[in-house]
């Protein structure tokens, strides 16, 4: 389980960004040791009360409590017409920061002549 978790996280990165993007948002499962690692491109909603995380094509989604941190992260394990699901509950490190930091490749910089 271990190196499945691990070839996950190995598939999130993103190590063509350097800046802003390039910090991830760190979230620690409660029942292991196991961090996830999440990217600005992976995020695919934001409310000022949820943050959504999805990748491998769907198969991932992750939601995280901006308030809280908490992260419910719902992966489809199954094949065709035989659905199973992994549910992993975890907390998320200094979650507004991160995205705070995020928006900083958003702000216009002054063009000077």
């Amino acid at each position: 389980m271990k190196s499945l978790i691990f070839s996950m996280l190995l598939l999130t990165t993103s190590p063509e960004s350097t800046g802003p993007d390039s910090l991830p948002m760190k979230c620690l499962l409660l029942d292991s040791k196991d961090t996830f690692l999440f990217y600005r491109s992976q995020l695919v909603y934001g409310s000022e009360q949820f943050v959504i995380f999805q990748n491998f094509k769907g198969r991932v989604v992750s939601q995280v409590d901006m308030k809280t941190g908490e992260m419910i992260r719902t992966t489809y394990l199954g094949h065709e017409f035989k659905p199973s699901y992994q549910i992993l509950k975890g907390r998320c490190d200094e979650v507004q920061h991160v995205l705070e930091f995020w928006s900083l490749d958003q702000v216009p910089f002054d063009q000077r002549p």
